[in-house]
């Protein structure tokens, strides 16, 4: 074989191998681009969920930063509520000592009043006891010329019936009126248990009308308490100092009927004798008010 025959061969079986080598590789590369393909469309659908998952990831972070704010916010409000709490509490750890204090100087003045009272119905009790004897030694002796009464704040009143003292519409005293009350200021008012009351004097009428004028009976019973209290004073030996006279016409009846009767027991002079402690029921009504609203608070 020649040469060239020999070359033509080798030719050949180059361009064969050639042609099986190329087949063998594009057969490979084939197959590694299927392959290469395949691993693409996976990594493809892993980045698509990648993707999804950053999103939900980033909705989360931003949902996170919410909460986390409102959180802060939340957090930063309860710190304050606390800090108030915290005021309030020591607030009132000083109204309670205060309140402590105060309850303590209140049940101080409580006991104080109590005693007080104690001591003021005491005294009432025994302006009583001795109120009643004259009320019974007066009745004895004058029968019924004279009432007398005790009221609540221990004043006696002297209800002396105005005929005895004084003539139908005048005001100069009769010798019987003058004699009744210097039995009355020798019984009562010059009695030792009553050397320091004061002496009220007040006249009154009925409502007719003096003269045809209502004003004069004004003046009727100004007048009538006023000669009762110069006799007093004059006569009787009572202190000017304690004596005082009033007039109230007609404008304080003791009986509003229309009949004579009435209007004899509206014609009349009221001896009242006021103490020293005049202001005895006020007071005692102050106290036990007081004390009530101690007990309460």
């Amino acid at each position: 074989m020649s040469k060239k025959g020999i070359l033509a061969i080798v030719s050949i079986s180059i361009v064969v191998l050639s042609a099986i080598v190329l087949a063998v590789l594009l057969q490979s590369t084939s197959g590694t681009l299927k392959q290469t393909q395949a691993e693409l469309g996976t990594t493809k659908a892993t980045l698509q969920k990648t993707e999804t998952a950053r999103t939900e990831l980033e909705k989360t972070l931003t949902e996170s930063q919410t909460t986390l704010a409102e959180t802060r916010s939340k957090l930063s409000h309860t710190q304050e509520i606390l800090q108030n709490a915290s005021k309030a509490a020591r607030n009132i750890a000083v109204e309670r000592n205060a309140l402590q204090q105060d309850k303590s100087a209140l049940e101080s003045e409580k006991e104080k009043l109590r005693a007080k009272l104690t001591e003021i119905e005491s005294e009432l009790q025994r302006i009583r006891v001795q109120s009643q004897r004259s009320i019974t030694a007066i009745q004895e002796k004058f029968k019924d010329t004279v009432g007398a009464v005790l009221d609540d704040a221990g004043q006696l009143k002297l209800d002396v019936k105005g005929k005895i003292l004084f003539e139908t519409g005048k005001a100069t005293l009769s010798q019987e009126g003058k004699a009744l009350l210097d039995a009355i200021a020798e019984e009562v008012l010059l009695n030792t248990h009553y050397a320091n009351y004061a002496v009220r004097i007040e006249g009154h009428t009925d409502d007719a009308p003096i003269g045809g004028s209502a004003l004069r009976n004004w003046d009727l019973s100004t007048e009538r308490a006023i000669a009762a209290v110069k006799y007093l004073q004059v006569h009787a030996g009572v202190d000017a100092q304690r004596l005082a006279a009033t007039g109230y016409a007609f404008y304080q009846p003791i009986d509003t009927a229309d009949t004579p009767e009435a209007k004899a027991k509206n014609r009349r002079i009221e001896i009242i004798l006021v103490p020293p402690q005049d202001f005895l029921s006020e007071l005692l009504t102050s106290l036990q008010n007081v004390m009530e609203s101690i007990e309460a608070k």
